[in-house]
């Protein structure tokens, strides 16, 4: 049965009514524990930059000291500020430039835990969505370095979260009869889902998928189970989009443009404002300044749309649900020669390896369960269901609509809503506390197993080897 959304069922989940019993502050507390543990353990190690690190830690690092990337940006600035704050409390150390990410990750787990809680309106089923994010390998792996996925990913599980939120508090105030202005405005919590998407916008472009996940969350909630006619339900439709269009587009763009205000201060030292003023003192007005930004707009869109197919590691996306081809992004061994010169990173005879590999616990599992939730959402009229096969649709579908390979770390604002969508499947399914149990006992176990090729643990070859199940994963 798909499960109603009301005041009363509300008011027991712990909602906006009555007092929240312990486990509503204990349970996301040991679950962002778990998470911050796992992200946290030996963050300096590797102690230099890796991967991506090179560019978004340096970038960083250029903020901190020139306010400004010296060299040509490859994405907006947010997550690279975030980064940032890192070097600034703690310098410009392996832990420095990744706590910041680390922090972004372990709270994305807490915003799972929260979704979960509004969709499923019990402790349980959103506690193993979260404890899933926390143990899984892309979700761990993307948060212990200096890049920009996991940052990107808090910014759109927060945007959702906040768009549910809008809903129950639109669902708890609507009449019938109720006037068009209401639907127009929406809740505060429908701004702040504006604010959030503009964030998301500012780490990577990508977070604009997010922006169409709000708008048809938004228009569901405000036309579903009203029984407008046809008249009247237009009239909704066009005040909902209407309302969006300064919500989801107009806010978020102004959260963009606030979010390069280092850009605009110190442009005389940012890459494209050097070559615009030349050498000397720079005498750019506001407008020629907002006219060479947007020139870097249109060059970052050009930058992407050429970039070659030519990493290794780049894949079809139609490969990504089932782990065809992760990332290795860190790979060290100890030679002979390394040895006797005392240069070894890792001990003699082990070999340390961090591959991007998404938990078999999670993601293998999780083919089952989109045929179940698509049967849920079109046949049962399961809105829970529904309601997150619109993220795991629009943040998902439109990498394979691309026409073109990509990482498989782009899946990493999903992994929240394959979460999410696993354990509604869990839920409807025969003996749901059995499944879930073993689920979650899985998880750790799949955790425990994998965790070397996750945290760049040593091991000998052989051991190392058992982890790679797949040809491809290597």
């Amino acid at each position: 049965m798909s499960t109603a959304v009301t005041p009363t069922a509300l008011d027991t989940a712990g909602g906006a009514y009555g007092r929240r019993p312990l486990s509503a502050w204990v349970v996301p507390l040991v679950l962002v524990g778990i998470a911050a543990a796992v992200r946290l353990w030996d963050l300096g190690d590797p102690d230099r930059l890796y991967f991506d690190e090179k560019y978004y830690g340096v970038d960083a690092r250029d903020y901190v000291t020139r306010g400004v990337e010296e060299g040509r940006p490859s994405h907006p600035p947010l997550g690279k500020w975030v980064i940032a704050l890192g070097i600034q409390i703690f310098g410009y150390t392996p832990f420095g430039w990744r706590i910041g990410v680390a922090v972004a990750g372990s709270l994305t787990v807490l915003l799972t835990y929260l979704c979960g809680q509004r969709l499923f309106r019990r402790t349980a089923p959103a506690a193993l969505a979260a404890l899933l994010v926390a143990l899984d390998g892309l979700a761990v792996t993307t948060s212990r370095l200096a890049m920009l996925d996991a940052v990107l990913a808090l910014f759109v599980v927060a945007a959702v979260w906040l768009v549910l939120l809008d809903r129950d508090a639109r669902r708890r105030s609507r009449g019938p009869g109720e006037d068009l202005r209401r639907s127009f405005l929406g809740s505060r919590y429908r701004w702040l889902s504006g604010l959030a998407l503009g964030l998301a916008i500012a780490t990577k472009w990508s977070g604009l998928l997010a922006v169409g996940v709000a708008g048809v969350l938004i228009l569901a909630t405000e036309l579903a189970g009203r029984g407008d006619g046809l008249r009247r339900g237009a009239q909704r439709a066009a005040a909902v989009t209407a309302g969006a269009l300064l919500s989801f587009l107009l806010l978020p763009a102004a959260v963009y443009v606030a979010a390069h205000a280092g850009w605009f201060v110190h442009y005389e030292d940012s890459y494209a404002g050097s070559r615009a003023c030349g050498p000397g003192e720079c005498s750019a007005g506001p407008g020629e300044r907002l006219a060479t930004w947007w020139d870097t707009q249109t060059d970052l869109v050009e930058y992407h749309s050429a970039l070659e197919a030519t990493h290794p590691y780049r894949s079809d996306p139609l490969g990504w649900a089932w782990l065809e081809r992760p990332v290795l992004v860190y790979a060290e061994s100890c030679t002979d020669a390394q040895e006797e010169a005392g240069e070894c990173q890792v001990p003699p005879d082990t070999v340390a390896r961090i591959t991007m590999v998404g938990s078999p616990a999670l993601w293998w599992p999780a083919l089952l369960a989109y045929p179940v939730l698509l049967w849920r959402a079109a046949v049962r009229r399961d809105g829970v269901a529904a309601t997150i096969l619109v993220p795991l649709a629009l943040l998902w579908l439109p990498w394979l609509a691309a026409g073109k390979p990509g990482y498989f770390f782009y899946l990493t604002p999903v992994v929240p809503f394959i979460a999410l969508g696993l354990v509604r499947a869990v839920q409807v399914g025969p003996r749901p506390r059995l499944v879930g149990s073993g689920l979650a006992v899985l998880a750790v176990a799949a955790f425990a197993f994998f965790a070397p090729i996750w945290l760049g643990i040593p091991l000998d070859r052989d051991a190392l080897d058992l982890r790679y199940w797949l040809s491809t994963w290597r």
